[in-house]
């Protein structure tokens, strides 16, 4: 049961990483693209990337509810950074804000992941900007719509998680057995539901 709710939280984050390009990799184009219309292609992508995030957290807290402590120990100011990014950022798109409110908000979220995970790997803060590069280009690659390059980009986007997961024990960290077995009912059906969710958006926005 352990390995199940590792491998669900593993799956949600990496889902999460390797789409990121399509809404902070935009963002953080955007003083050189056509601002309007890279706009208007990332929106109806926004809502449907931040539901990865959103279930992945959902499983940290239920299956994982003392490893938030062991993620966020030593690095309460770039998580801060990181959440002030999500606001901004969010906001700035929801709101239609000026362009350079979003790539802001996408260069404060995409620098935030850089230095976190760059925590969690016990890495020289300067590997960091590797973050903002990866969703750069595959935020490039889904703006132009090179479609065979996609697996490629997304891959790469999600290749740090793997790597951070590795670093981390979470014996002890874990919820109850009975408990994870309770919530494995109600957990398992997500990632099936997120990835519906996800490409129906694709479809829609791709016609």
């Amino acid at each position: 049961m352990e390995a199940l709710w590792l491998a669900l939280l593993g799956t949600l984050t990496a889902g999460y990483f390797a789409l990121a390009g399509f809404d902070y990799g935009t963002g953080l184009l955007l003083p050189f693209r056509r601002r309007d219309e890279a706009l208007r292609r990332m929106t109806p992508f926004f809502l449907g990337n931040e539901v990865w995030l959103v279930a992945a957290v959902g499983v940290l807290f239920a299956a994982f509810p003392r490893l938030e402590g062991e993620l966020l120990s030593g690095a309460h100011s770039t998580f801060t950074l990181l959440l002030a990014g999500l606001v901004l950022f969010m906001a700035a798109v929801q709101l239609r804000l000026w362009w350079w409110l979003v790539f802001a908000g996408a260069l404060l979220v995409s620098a935030g992941w850089g230095l976190f995970l760059a925590h969690l790997l016990h890495a020289p803060w300067f590997v960091a900007p590797v973050m903002p590069v990866l969703f750069a280009v595959h935020g490039w690659v889904f703006q132009t719509r090179r479609w065979k390059l996609f697996p490629a980009t997304a891959a790469l986007c999600a290749l740090p998680v793997p790597l951070a997961f590795g670093t981390i024990d979470v014996t002890g960290l874990m919820a109850h057995p009975d408990t994870l077995t309770l919530l494995a009912w109600v957990a398992v059906p997500v990632i099936p539901l997120v990835v519906v969710l996800q490409w129906s958006i694709v479809a829609i926005s791709s016609r």
